[in-house]
C-alpha cells in the first residue's frame, strides 16, 4: 500500500498502470543496487565503451521498453551468440 499527497495522486493519474510503474521503478532501484559487485560494474563499463552510452543511460533506455520489446532484444541477443 503506498500513500499519496494531492500532488503524487495527480502524477500517478497520469500513468496507465500505477503499480506496474512502481514495481519497475522498485525493480530499477534493486537493480542499481545489485551493480556493487567489481565484476557487473566492469562488465556494465565495458558495454557502455561498446555502445557508446553509459551503462546508466542504457539500463534507462532498456527500462523504458516493454516486456515484449525486451524479449524481442533478448532473442536478438541470444540468436547472435547461439545461445
Amino acid at each position: 500500500m503506498i500513500t499519496l499527497d494531492s500532488e503524487t495522486w495527480k502524477l500517478a493519474e497520469n500513468k496507465t498502470n500505477f503499480s506496474a510503474w512502481v514495481r519497475d521503478k522498485l525493480r530499477s532501484e534493486r537493480n542499481k543496487l545489485d551493480l556493487d559487485s567489481e565484476y557487473k560494474i566492469d562488465t556494465f563499463n565495458k558495454i557502455g565503451t561498446t555502445v557508446n552510452m553509459s551503462s546508466a543511460e542504457l539500463l534507462w533506455h532498456l527500462e523504458q521498453r516493454s516486456e515484449a520489446e525486451i524479449s524481442a532484444l533478448v532473442s536478438i541477443l541470444r540468436g547472435s551468440l547461439n545461445l
